[in-house]
């Protein structure tokens, strides 16, 4: 035994911090968000999309840092959604139109953008729980939420630089 609770955190930020708490939740989710982007980057061959994911990593530590530290900017966030926006465009660009839903799969980095995008969207909900409880900056919950839609195209982009078409859900 260490002596010291098992069932307690430190954050710097905000001294000791149940496990249970709402706000290790949300740092759980967002942490888990970045593991999976980084599978997805690491099975991806396209530099571009390699890149725009090591910046969303970088923006979601910047997200982790400021619920772990309130104090923390989120200037890295805002200039990655608008930089990642503008890269959705081009994704767009080269994809066909969707009329249905479309199984998640394909490629292997194509489905692991596409369990990004679930995760996004947990994470995204776990940071609205913790707004019920504590102030939580609008631009996270923000984020979250356009990431999932930019997840969802760049498995489809990903997919279709491979050759695999979208499996339609009939």
């Amino acid at each position: 035994m260490s002596g010291k609770r098992e069932d307690e955190t430190f954050l710097p930020g905000r001294g000791k911090v149940r496990k249970n708490h709402p706000l290790l939740e949300a740092l759980g989710s967002v942490d888990e968000l970045s593991a999976f982007v980084g599978v997805a980057r690491s099975l991806t061959g396209d530099e571009e999309l390699r890149k725009a994911l090591k910046k969303i990593q970088e923006a979601l530590f910047n997200i982790g840092s400021y619920l772990a530290v309130p104090s923390h900017p989120l200037d890295r966030v805002k200039l990655c959604m608008d930089e990642l926006k503008l890269f959705e465009e081009v994704m767009e660009t080269k994809l066909p139109h969707l009329t249905r839903f479309i199984y998640p799969g394909g490629a292997e980095a194509a489905a692991y953008l596409h369990v990004c995008r679930a995760v996004a969207r947990r994470a995204e909900r776990t940071l609205v729980r913790l707004g019920d409880t504590m102030e939580v900056d609008p631009l996270t919950i923000s984020f979250l939420n356009f990431l999932s839609k930019f997840f969802f195209t760049a498995a489809r982009y990903v997919n279709h630089l491979s050759g695999v078409a979208d499996e339609e859900w009939r």
